[in-house]
């Protein structure tokens, strides 16, 4: 295997998975960068990474196909991920307990017990979103409750068209039929906007 040299990590215009590794282990571990939390903190902090560098890594190379996990990325490939949490079913009625409202609060609780996950959204198989896991009660929006739409409302939906949303989600973002964004899209409707 060819061993990598650069002096200067900023002159890198495309990452390869082994350079960015490098990287992070040269520059990022031995300043306690050790896993993606910490990743993510050493990025909000607004310290230097190089220009070109991915700021989402694992997005990134996953895309490329590439990416062989946080704990490759960081230089301790070995290490075997932790397996004592407790089951779904458990770890949701401890939080329920707990009386944790939304996600934000989980993410940011400070007495988390050792046996739940940082990210139980990643981590549990069965998951089926966070209000399942809180144990909130929810009603779904009567789908036949379509709103009207604002000229500023149009407006927006032609360009998110343009960028390549789908109908579907626009539709749902919006509470009107998915027939009334194809016809926004065709032209039948809202023509003059």
């Amino acid at each position: 295997m060819k061993k990598i040299e650069v002096e200067n990590w900023d002159d890198v215009l495309k990452w390869s998975y082994s350079l960015a590794r490098k990287f992070v282990i040269e520059n990022l571990v031995p300043q306690g960068v050790t896993s993606a939390r910490k990743f993510d903190a050493y990025k909000r902090a607004n310290r230097p990474l190089p220009r070109k560098f991915p700021r989402i890594p694992d997005e990134y190379f996953i895309r490329k196909g590439t990416w062989k996990g946080w704990r490759d990325f960081l230089g301790h490939p070995e290490q075997k991920k932790s397996r004592n949490f407790l089951g779904y079913h458990d770890a949701a009625r401890v939080v329920r307990n707990a009386d944790i409202k939304n996600s934000k609060a989980y993410l940011s609780w400070k007495e988390r017990p050792p046996n739940l996950p940082a990210r139980p959204e990643y981590f549990y198989q069965e998951w089926r979103g966070w209000k399942d896991f809180l144990g909130e009660k929810f009603e779904k929006p009567n789908p036949r409750h379509y709103t009207k739409l604002t000229e500023a409302d149009v407006r927006i939906i032609k360009h998110q068209l343009k960028m390549g949303v789908p109908g579907a989600v626009l539709a749902r973002t919006f509470r009107v039929s998915e027939m009334q964004i194809s016809r926004i899209k065709r032209g039948e409707n809202w023509h003059e906007i």
